[in-house]
């Protein structure tokens, strides 16, 4: 059996009880604020009048609406201004993709031509006589255009 603290508990998460409460709330507040415009009004100070457009009259329904209709345009514009980023970004990957393929092929390509040098250079300096001895004639060229090619021994 249920004490009467537990009956009590149970009834505060029942729809009912927070329909009560929140009207209690509210009678409370009205009630407040009565009694301050009344305590203003004996003491001599003038009651604040109600602006038109404020509270939940038909002024607070077009203002409502004015101010969701330029959240909805600036998210809107938002929304806009991210694709146009996302696109940009996009675009910016791309073309430093295709900058470093286009790189990596010209480092290919250089690779490639100096082994082709490299073997045409091997081919020259294993070249032999006919009775066998290394030819002197390419490796003294290859020395001569070594020295050319160093600054150091240059004006």
């Amino acid at each position: 059996m249920a004490t009467a603290k537990q009956q009590e508990n149970r009834k505060k998460f029942t729809k009912e009880y927070k329909v009560k409460e929140i009207k209690k709330s509210l009678t409370r507040k009205a009630r407040l604020k009565k009694e301050y415009l009344k305590a203003l009004h004996d003491e001599g100070y003038s009651v604040p009048e109600k602006q038109p457009g404020s509270g939940a009259g038909a002024g607070g329904a077009r203002d409502y609406k004015s101010i969701k209709a330029a959240r909805t345009e600036a998210n809107k514009q938002r929304a806009i201004e991210m694709k146009v980023m996302k696109r940009e970004r996009k675009m910016g990957k791309k073309q430093h993709f295709e900058q470093s393929r286009k790189d990596e092929m010209a480092n290919i390509a250089m690779l490639k031509q100096k082994e082709v040098d490299r073997e045409k250079r091997k081919k020259k300096m294993t070249q032999r006589t006919r009775t066998g001895q290394p030819k002197m004639g390419p490796k003294i060229d290859d020395l001569l255009s070594k020295i050319k090619s160093d600054d150091t021994y240059t004006l």
